[in-house]
């Protein structure tokens, strides 16, 4: 990757440098030293130590269908339930930290979208739903 603006976020996809960063994990530009080499910040903040352009990517926005690829059936069918969702940009551990503090509102969302009524309502926003590919056919 060529060097980005301070603010850019970057996924870690090598580690040839001995870095302290995770692989596959996505980062924000925080300074850059102009000799190959920068540091960037987790979401929470955190500055690693210096990674080299070559070792990272461009992230890009974390799209809902990027995000509903990535999750288990059920919980893409409790996220569908809510108007927005195709505009949803989250921060990677926002989701789970959420959930986790409202498991009977996950597990009650979850039942009534698995039932026929519910399936009806969250498929246009069910991007693993077939009946939504249908849907923007016609």
């Amino acid at each position: 990757m060529r060097p980005a603006p301070v603010g850019t976020r970057i996924r870690v996809i090598r580690n040839r440098n001995n870095h302290t960063y995770t692989l596959g994990r996505v980062y924000c530009v925080q300074h850059d030293d102009h000799d190959g080499t920068f540091k960037a910040a987790d979401s929470a903040g955190n500055v690693g130590n210096w990674l080299r352009w070559d070792e990272v990517e461009p992230a890009g926005p974390s799209t809902w269908a990027r995000i509903a690829a990535d999750l288990p059936e059920e919980l893409v069918r409790f996220l569908s339930a809510f108007d927005g969702i195709d505009d949803i940009v989250l921060k990677e551990s926002v989701l789970d930290g959420v959930l986790a503090d409202l498991p009977d509102t996950h597990e009650q969302v979850t039942t009534f979208a698995g039932t026929d009524l519910g399936k009806q309502i969250v498929a246009a926003n069910n991007p693993l739903d077939d009946s939504r590919k249908e849907q923007k056919k016609s």
